[in-house]
């Protein structure tokens, strides 16, 4: 009990020493960003953002929400690799990009891939992030019906619905911890964010949400 209460001391001074320092959003990724939105294979996503002309906050924030970074993740369903490729689909890129070999596992590979369908989504559907986002969770096909219905604002899949919506905060995220590493210019316009003070609300709630999580599954 005396180890918890000195944890959560800390815990609680830590925070009034954050809050108390009004720039200390802008230190956000080397005080934090490791832990909370860890960003790796930076080169990569820029050199495929670039080639092929898509958001690489947009990249990022996919490939985090679909392996937190892990070039070896493989998913319930056999998805592979940072961006999480089935096979078939893969094969598809692969054809598409002119590779006859590759490594779905390779993490270069699974970027190159990733941009290039993104890139494709987003030509498809007009620009759409919303619909090239079910697109790329759900499919084509799913995607395709719910733009006719006009419902991807209530998309009746949760797990999509959920899934658009959090790829769209993270990728304000990374525009806004990342860019200079990213090579974003104007960063909170790309990343299309409503207003700064809420990309920053959630960046934060984010970190106290992890920080308050360590210190309640450490007892």
């Amino acid at each position: 009990m005396i180890f918890r209460r000195a944890r959560l001391g800390i815990f609680v001074f830590l925070l009034a020493v954050l809050m108390g320092v009004s720039t200390s959003y802008f230190y956000v990724p080397t005080m934090f960003g490791d832990t909370v939105y860890p960003l790796m294979y930076e080169d990569y996503i820029k050199k495929y953002s670039e080639l092929y002309e898509v958001d690489p906050a947009l990249v990022a924030a996919v490939i985090f929400q679909e392996s937190r970074f892990n070039p070896r993740a493989v998913s319930p369903k056999g998805a592979q690799g940072l961006m999480q490729f089935m096979p078939g689909t893969a094969a598809t890129m692969a054809k598409e990009v002119g590779r006859t070999n590759y490594d779905i596992f390779d993490p270069e590979t699974s970027v190159q891939f990733g941009a290039a369908h993104i890139r494709d989504l987003l030509v498809k559907y007009n620009g759409d992030i919303d619909a090239a986002l079910a697109g790329y969770n759900a499919g084509t096909g799913n995607a395709d019906k719910w733009v006719r219905q006009g419902i991807l604002g209530n998309i009746p899949f949760r797990e999509t619905n959920n899934y658009v919506k959090k790829v769209k905060n993270y990728q304000t995220v990374y525009a806004t911890m990342y860019a200079e590493q990213l090579g974003i210019r104007n960063p909170v316009a790309l990343a299309k964010a409503d207003e700064t003070n809420q990309v920053r609300g959630f960046i934060w709630s984010q970190i106290f949400s992890n920080v308050l999580g360590y210190f309640g599954t450490n007892q």
